[in-house]
């Protein structure tokens, strides 16, 4: 009775729901539970507002902000920054990109907030020396650029660095739409670090990458208080970003950029032999723009403008809409997605950049028609499987936090962060506290192509935040999790449109991850007889339980004028 009060008092109404073949169950439990291999949902319910994200502890952080008056855009800003405290492996303040697409409810518009990493000014298409692909475990670039590069340069330490995006994103993304003063949502963060919080996951991407950060003495005192890998029960304070989250509140989100914490980072990386200088940081500016937008069956979808993966997403659903939908029930429905998505990967790794850089086909990409001329056959040969390309690597998904919220006046926010791997470059400025992310290994590191490294040219990532605009509801929507996000997302609007899901149901159904070729992964979840018969027609797809982790959803109920939030870990609803 007493946790069922303290739920009461912290404002959150919560249910657990998995679903499987049979379609959603009511559950009792705790979040992050899994029941049969698929991972649970939590749901809220709130008349003021949601934010669905993960571990809870960030998604309570930014409820508090509906309590204080602010709105969707603030929260999302103060769950990102929670997020930045708790798990700076995911994302530090430092992370190479904040994406979102916000739908601003006084204009009933959505935009398209790109906050991605800028590559130094004096970079170059050959500043890092390829070699063959190693024989040991593979990483970031045996995995995604099939090579390796001398020392992985490109991935850890000072040549990994390019300008930071997340802060720059958070701090437009309140300073835009947001209805509390920035001192007040940087305050929630400042809470947290005055109380402490276990190092939880983090505790594990220290112990993984613990060789990298103790060649870094500012990294190794930050993340190994002591000289030793903490426990993830061990409670830390954060001391150094405790004064930059001080100096940030008191001097505006610019200082990161334009400032003393600026010049510190600058100074500090090119202090290593880095290429990155102050005037790379104080030119940094995010963009907010029109997104990307395509007509899904009887919604419209959303998506964040290149280098982000959102081009693709949208794609993909360009293209399922050329057949009538099907039964995730059925094999059909499996195979038919593998298909699409490995054509919609082709077109993404062949012509897809910065498009200030690269000659990116747009228009065409986006076309109904380009659409169905790319699965003409699939639909002509329906049982046929694609195996005439190589497999390629799958990468791990490390690094990356979503949060997405909803407040009852109609403005949602979904929002994606991100360092890369766990911790980035491995860089901590000193006295600072801030971790630095590693895009310069966003760009692949072969000159000539449309990702290519150059001076001032953003990397294509793939983060895709959505909105999906149906006549009874509008939800914001996304995931975590690597090369996965782009696959997932059009999956989880396609679920929301086809299947009329909440964000909770299609958040704990599974999925189906396949890049440019096989082998491709799909959720442990799907029955054992569907995987038989993907399997007889000739599939290649590694079950994976981890494939359904990690999304998260916000709803407004135009009706009814109140919101919903879902996602796998945590949901929670202001009172």
């Amino acid at each position: 009775m007493a946790a069922r009060a303290r739920e009461r008092q912290a404002g959150l109404t919560r249910r657990q729901f998995v679903r499987g073949s049979a379609g959603a169950a009511l559950l009792s439990g705790l979040p992050g539970v899994a029941f049969g291999g698929v991972a649970p949902a939590s749901e809220a319910v709130s008349q003021r507002g949601v934010v669905a994200s993960e571990p809870e502890a960030v998604a309570r952080a930014g409820a508090l902000v509906f309590e204080r008056g602010g709105n969707a855009a603030d929260a999302a800003a103060a769950a990102c920054l929670a997020g930045c405290m708790i798990g700076p492996h995911l994302s530090d303040l430092g992370g190479y990109v904040c994406c979102g697409t916000v739908l601003e409810a006084k204009t009933n518009r959505v935009w398209s907030l790109d906050a991605n990493a800028v590559a130094p000014a004096a970079a170059r298409g050959e500043m890092y020396t390829i070699q063959p692909r190693s024989s040991g475990p593979p990483g970031i670039n045996e995995n995604e650029y099939a090579c390796s590069v001398r020392d992985d340069a490109n991935v850890y330490g000072p040549l990994s660095v390019a300008v930071p995006g997340v802060l720059g994103g958070i701090g437009v993304l309140h300073e835009r739409w947001g209805a509390l003063k920035w001192r007040d949502v940087v305050a929630i963060s400042l809470e947290l670090l005055e109380k402490g919080f276990p190092y939880g996951s983090a505790a594990d991407a220290i112990r993984m990458k613990e060789p990298v950060l103790r060649r870094y003495e500012p990294s190794a005192k930050h993340l190994l208080p002591g000289g030793a890998v903490p426990k993830a029960a061990d409670v830390w304070h954060r001391p150094d970003m405790a004064k930059t989250l001080e100096r940030l509140a008191a001097a505006g989100w610019r200082d990161f950029y334009e400032g003393e914490i600026g010049r510190k980072i600058a100074d500090y990386v090119a202090g290593l032999g880095g290429i990155l200088s102050r005037k790379d940081m104080a030119a940094f500016q995010p963009r907010v723009t029109e997104p990307y937008t395509v007509a899904y069956r009887n919604a419209t979808v959303f998506g964040a403008v290149l280098p982000n993966g959102g081009l693709t997403s949208l794609q993909i659903l360009n293209m399922l809409e050329c057949f009538e939908p099907a039964q995730d029930s059925t094999a059909l429905y499996w195979h038919r997605l593998a298909e699409v998505l490995k054509l919609a990967w082709r077109d993404r790794l062949l012509y897809v950049g910065d498009p200030a850089f690269a000659r990116v086909p747009l228009q065409r990409l986006l076309a109904k028609d380009y659409a169905a001329g790319r699965v003409e056959s699939v639909r002509q040969f329906p049982r046929h499987v694609d195996r005439l390309e190589p497999p390629l690597p799958i990468a791990s998904p490390q690094g990356t936090l979503h949060v997405a919220t909803a407040d009852a006046r109609g403005n949602l926010v979904a929002v994606t962060i991100s360092h890369g791997g766990f911790f980035g470059s491995c860089l901590t400025v000193p006295g600072t506290g801030i971790t630095l992310g590693h895009g310069m290994c966003r760009f692949d590191p072969h000159p000539g192509l449309p990702n290519s490294v150059a001076g001032g040219k953003r990397p294509l990532n793939n983060v895709c935040p959505q909105i999906v605009r149906l006549p009874e509801r509008d939800v914001a929507i996304g995931l975590r999790g690597g090369r996965r996000i782009v696959s997932v997302s059009a999956h989880l609007a396609a679920r929301l449109v086809d299947d009329g899901a909440t964000a909770a149901t299609a958040t704990a159904a599974g999925r189906l991850h396949v890049q440019a070729k096989e082998p491709g992964e799909i959720a442990a979840s799907v029955p054992a007889a569907i995987q038989r018969e993907l399997a007889a027609l000739g599939h290649e797809l590694r079950p994976a339980a981890d494939l359904v982790t990690g999304a998260h959803g916000a709803e407004y109920l135009k009706k009814e004028r109140k919101v919903r939030g879902g996602g796998n870990v945590a949901a929670v609803g202001a009172p």
